[in-house]
């Protein structure tokens, strides 16, 4: 937990100490029809085309110095003249990139202009962009939709460029450095033996409690889901004004089964049994994770548990009315110790519990940028996915910028970021990162499972015991790619 200073200075840095809790929650992945939470709110941008590369520098002075880049065997300078269009969300990584977007122009000569939307307007747009041929983005932000685009033809794998020595060199990148989970959500999610982007964020679940309510009743840190449910009974029944929990009931593929997939996959189950004949949804170990999920909102969460989002869940907790939450690290972290929560000097973070016997297998959510095959300079575009995730932009973005985000192990190692965010977010965001298995989205997820959100919230709303909702959710998917 960071001392009082290092919580401050880290919340400068990230931009969230003077806009308001709901500032912080900008970017994290949503999904699906979520109801209201369509994902537009915070962020960086105007929402528009802005064609511009951001302020980047103070006079002359560039962000992070070009020797940075010495050591890569690149020709940097090959396309010196020309242009690239990025379609990107509101997204807190645009804000943090932007500062150094004229560092790549100089290294490069290449213009940036920027397409910033809202999330789910972006979507309908890059979607658009993309299965009609138009082309307009070079470089795209691409989620949960990867295997849907890339089994249409939409997407340009990026082996070529990495086989490419011009454009590509391995020890200056370090693939290596990138977390397993984030290469393999690039790859497709292991759908793909390619390269279907480069990640650029990545968003892992923790456990976030009040120290003060665990010292007030002499509670311990919950490393199972018994202990996690227990905890959550004496907050309930002992506090007259706070919930034992809160988590997302809503329906949407990033929302409650976003959570939810976390717990089956440490009951050692998943979401197919045999893809993509036999779905996974309908077997016990799924059915108990959605029981003991669907029981706990049901007895120790707030009214109207079924309906909320990841915003609700947040703004629960940093206003006082929680006990802990199972939610995204670098995506509250921020909202829960600001200057406008109420829990800032008490919150904690731990990893997420396991049931008996289970092994920590966080969820993790990677945004990643990719191009198109009919981008009209997918070269140049592969270029600024380098550059803008290399190890020097990804360093500076997390340790001088406002990241928090980062995709690379070696910065949640660099003392400079530890003593930013803080020593124990930074661990347990480490230790989850590196056992983290992230949702693998086939190329049908977003249809069958929004249906299988659906189900759950059912479920937690008491429609429908957690057997049958399961059982209906495994059928659904099945009719979906037999159908």
């Amino acid at each position: 937990m960071p001392n009082d200073t290092n919580r401050r200075t880290f919340l400068k840095a990230s931009g969230v100490a003077s806009t308001g809790i709901l500032a912080s929650l900008a970017g994290c992945t949503r999904g699906g029809d979520g109801g209201s939470s369509d994902g537009s709110s915070g962020g960086s941008g105007d929402g528009s085309s802005d064609g511009s590369s951001g302020d980047g520098s103070s006079g002359d002075e560039l962000a992070i110095p070009l020797s940075e880049y010495d050591s890569a065997d690149i020709d940097w300078q090959q396309f010196e003249g020309s242009s690239i269009n990025i379609g990107a969300v509101q997204h807190p990584w645009v804000d943090a990139i932007k500062p150094a977007i004229p560092v790549f122009e100089e290294l490069t000569g290449i213009t940036v202009n920027w397409n910033i939307l809202p999330e789910q307007q972006f979507r309908t747009k890059r979607q658009t962009d993309a299965s009609t041929g138009a082309g307009q983005f070079d470089v795209f932000f691409m989620d949960q939709v990867v295997n849907q685009f890339r089994e249409e033809g939409w997407l340009q794998p990026l082996d070529p460029y990495f086989n490419d020595g011009s454009l590509y060199d391995e020890n200056f990148y370090k693939p290596n450095d990138l977390f397993e989970a984030s290469r393999w959500q690039a790859h497709g999610g292991g759908y793909s033996d390619n390269w279907t982007g480069l990640p650029i964020t990545v968003e892992v679940q923790t456990q976030f409690y009040r120290q003060d309510l665990y010292d007030k009743h002499g509670l311990e840190v919950a490393e199972t889901w018994q202990q996690h449910r227990d905890n959550a009974k004496v907050i309930h029944e002992e506090e007259s004004d706070i919930v034992g929990t809160a988590g997302r009931g809503q329906k949407g593929y990033g929302m409650n089964i976003y959570i939810l997939n976390t717990l089956l996959r440490q009951k050692g189950t998943s979401l197919w049994t045999e893809f993509p004949t036999d779905s996974g949804l309908d077997t016990q170990g799924v059915i108990e994770a959605a029981e003991w999920y669907s029981k706990l909102l049901q007895d120790y969460g707030p009214e109207g548990a079924s309906s909320q989002t990841w915003s609700d869940v947040q703004a629960t907790m940093a206003e006082g009315r929680a006990g802990h939450i199972v939610a995204d690290a670098n995506m509250f972290w921020g909202g829960l110790t600001n200057d406008e929560s109420s829990v800032a000097d008490t919150v904690r973070i731990a990893k997420v519990p396991t049931p008996e016997g289970g092994e920590l297998n966080a969820n993790a959510f990677n945004w990643q940028i990719s191009t198109s095959k009919n981008a009209s300079n997918s070269e140049q575009g592969f270029l600024f996915m380098l550059w803008a995730t290399s190890p020097p932009t990804d360093l500076w973005i997390n340790t001088e910028s406002s990241g928090v985000f980062s995709v690379r192990q070696s910065v949640w190692e660099n003392d400079d970021y530890r003593s930013k965010v803080g020593e124990d977010y930074a661990q347990v965001s480490l230790e989850s990162l590196q056992a983290a298995s992230p949702d693998p989205f086939d190329r049908k997820y977003p249809q069958w499972g929004q249906r299988y959100s659906e189900e759950l919230q059912r479920a937690i709303a008491g429609q429908k015991s957690a057997e049958e909702a399961m059982t209906q959710a495994a059928s659904t998917a099945e009719d979906i790619y037999s159908g």
